[in-house]
């Protein structure tokens, strides 16, 4: 049995094909709003992280220790042309650097406070040659077990 569309529609005709669901039910124009919010809001985006990565990397070359942080504290005043450049990169360093000058510059650490001055426990730090530079008042105040234990070895 020859099952050929052909013999059955007349040959200037296009058979027609079963879709799920048929081609009558899918709407044929796409939502236009939702594409537009969409297309805007990958805009805004992209807009977004070309100011964030500008801005960072002006931070970076102003000598500023947390460039991302920075960009956070800028982020509601930033200002974009029409074309979608940002304007207003200079000035914010400015009043970044302004705002928060501890976060310019180079990093030096603190120096310690020593925390553990004085405290009883001097006997590793304690030795024959510190304890003959000692005057007798300082040997006296050191704990007698540490001084012991220094002088036995």
């Amino acid at each position: 049995m020859n099952t050929n569309n052909s013999q059955q529609n007349p040959p200037d005709e296009q058979p027609m094909l079963p879709f799920d669901p048929p081609l009558d039910v899918v709407p044929q124009e796409p939502d236009v709003e939702r594409l537009i919010a969409e297309n805007e809001s990958l805009k805004q985006a992209a807009r977004m992280r070309d100011a964030r990565d500008q801005i960072s990397a002006l931070l970076r070359s102003a000598g500023a220790r947390s460039p991302e942080l920075m960009f956070e504290a800028a982020k509601g005043d930033l200002q974009f042309a029409d074309d979608g450049t940002l304007t207003n990169a200079e000035a914010l360093i400015g009043q970044l650097r302004a705002k928060f000058p501890e976060q310019f510059g180079s990093f030096a650490p603190q120096p310690t406070i020593d925390g553990g001055a004085g405290s009883r426990h001097a006997s590793a730090t304690l030795t024959k040659e510190t304890l003959a530079r000692m005057k007798p008042i300082e040997i006296s105040r050191l704990n007698w077990d540490d001084v012991r234990q220094v002088l036995s070895n």
